[in-house]
């Protein structure tokens, strides 16, 4: 009900999409930096322009080496699982360099990372462990209910990012970029209600002034979690007419992706001159087998129970779809997640419980990831079955 007239008071000033705003405008100075994430193009002609030209023009291309593909869930202060698990992988001697990472949520802040490397691995452990809430958030419930916008501000956490995602990160990001390799961040156009996957290689070789503040607006559209934090307005252009899109958290409209949902991810790959063996790794910053716990019957623990589970039901979505297109592509599936017995946090960011979740994910990434090549739900199926 507050959010519901927090909503109905606001005082955003904005400049509305016409009601067929469906096709993507772009942002000026900025073309083709992004596509839509539920795109229906026909498979295999989604952003492969100069992919071969770049990847061949590599000193270290090698058309038979192995391709591996990094797709990073949300889970807020759970993202201290996943950075425990990249740094531990790196340990092991065994963790790849990733051709594709994509990040959504709090996995768009762990992405840029993951795509820049192992000397990276502490910058992420430091995002995820040093801050409390005060440090990230400022809660303004009543400005909220009565100007709109959301239930907290995020100026806290930008300036976090900013000082650990530089222009000197954004550069590197371009340079392997000119390398052939790509890193998608997804967002949530609420105006269309449809999954955005923008191309932050792109925006960072772009050269525009704007660039580096543009990638750091999509990072926090990325994690804006409705009501919560406030969404990110982008002015878009589009056959003359100027606009904006309000853009909110990825994980409304998408969990986890690797591709748009029409990629022919070997198809593409072979159109790109890459015949190696393909992986992709789904990195869940969750549970995937809930916790079973009893719910008090009152209408707050409802809702918060009946919202957890649309959230679980998306992730495992979106994850079966990555599944079962790794199967029709002769793409091996790789899949790591949180155990769901692991301990409820103090607070909403708890650095105690981010350090113990970030070494728990190091021991698994210490084991080469302890990736699993099915879901749970498909190995116990089997065994049911036989």
């Amino acid at each position: 009900m507050a959010l519901a007239f927090a909503s109905g008071c606001s005082t955003i000033d904005r400049l509305p999409p016409p009601s067929d705003a469906m096709t993507m405008a772009e942002i000026p100075g900025f073309p083709a930096c992004r596509s839509w994430g539920d795109d229906a193009l026909p498979k295999s002609t989604w952003r492969v322009e100069n992919f071969r030209d770049q990847i061949q023009s590599d000193p270290a291309y090698d058309p038979n080496a192995p391709v591996h593909f990094l797709a990073i869930s949300g889970g807020a202060q759970e993202g201290a699982f996943g950075a425990g698990l990249l740094a531990g992988w790196s340990d092991s001697g065994s963790r790849p360099e990733f051709r594709v990472v994509t990040g959504v949520s709090s996995g768009a802040f762990l992405a840029p990372f993951a795509f820049l490397g192992s000397e990276y691995d502490e910058e992420s452990q430091d995002l995820f462990s040093l801050y409390s809430s005060k440090e990230v958030v400022e809660k303004r419930i009543l400005s909220a209910l009565f100007r709109g916008k959301s239930l907290s501000d995020n100026q806290k956490l930008r300036k976090i990012i900013r000082s650990h995602f530089t222009p000197v990160e954004m550069e590197k990001i371009a340079v392997e970029h000119a390398r052939g390799r790509r890193l998608f961040i997804g967002t949530t156009n609420l105006d269309t209600v449809r999954p955005v996957i923008w191309n932050i290689g792109a925006i960072a070789s772009s050269g525009h002034p704007g660039a580096y503040d543009l990638i750091i607006d999509v990072i926090m559209a990325s994690s804006a979690f409705p009501g919560i934090f406030p969404p990110q307005l982008f002015r878009v252009e589009q056959n003359g007419e100027t606009f904006d899109e309000l853009h909110v958290d990825g994980g409304p409209t998408t969990q986890v992706f690797v591709f748009p949902i029409s990629f022919d991810t070997r198809a593409a790959l072979e159109a790109s001159g890459l015949k190696g063996p393909a992986h992709v790794y789904v990195l869940r910053n969750a549970p995937i087998i809930p916790k079973v716990e009893a719910v008090e019957p009152k209408t707050l623990p409802i809702l918060v129970k009946t919202a957890e589970s649309l959230v679980n039901a998306m992730a495992l979505m979106d994850i079966y779809h990555i599944y079962l297109e790794a199967q029709d592509h002769q793409v091996e599936f790789h899949l790591a997640y949180m155990s769901s017995d692991f301990r409820e946090p103090d607070e909403a960011f708890d650095p105690v419980y981010m350090r113990e979740l970030f070494d728990i994910g190091y021991q698994q990434g210490a084991k080469g990831g302890a990736w699993e090549s099915e879901l749970p739900e498909f190995k116990h199926k089997r065994k049911r079955g036989r």
